[in-house]
């Protein structure tokens, strides 16, 4: 969950990426769904072509079938997919604390002096973390479970404490 070094692009003294947790990676999915979407043109294609004329009909019926399926199936990789990256990012340095978080390419973050910095409970223990300092607040912790959470709100206090050392 933490990782201590600097960062030769902010030099933070530590930092905490806290990450979605993906069960299947995104582009497991899309050569999927490209697979998928190759067969079904090909079984298309070999229906329209072995059909008679007449009974054509039913391969268009196919067809509409296999194109409404596979742009389904994108529809759902692609909302998937806006949300695989979705992450909290919290660095701390002796001047400054930056934590953002990031849900669906959309990002809220919040910059302050440490010690103006207060990271608490939203509603008990195992709860979501509300950081927060200069009039802003932000909320960590989605991406850890709910035992974490304590923990999490244990090492950001101890390093604030300790970010002058």
């Amino acid at each position: 969950m933490t990782q201590s070094s600097q960062d030769p692009a902010g030099d933070w003294q530590v930092e905490w990426r806290l990450s979605r947790p993906l069960h299947v990676p995104l582009a497991v999915l899309s050569r999927w769904w490209w697979m998928v979407s190759v067969l079904g043109l090909l079984a298309a294609g070999m229906s329209l072509s072995a059909a008679p004329w007449p009974a054509s009909g039913h391969a268009l019926h196919l067809v509409s079938a296999l194109a409404a399926a596979s742009l389904g199936t994108r529809l759902a990789l692609w909302a998937y997919g806006r949300h695989a990256q979705d992450h909290d990012h919290i660095a701390m340095r002796a001047d400054r604390v930056h934590v953002a978080c990031c849900r669906g390419g959309q990002v809220q973050s919040l910059d302050c002096h440490p010690r103006w910095l207060r990271v608490e409970p939203v509603q008990h223990d195992r709860s979501l973390l509300r950081v927060s300092g200069e009039g802003r607040s932000v909320v960590v912790g989605e991406f850890v479970p709910g035992e974490g959470r304590k923990q999490l709100a244990h090492e950001l206090r101890w390093a604030l404490r300790h970010l002058d050392d």
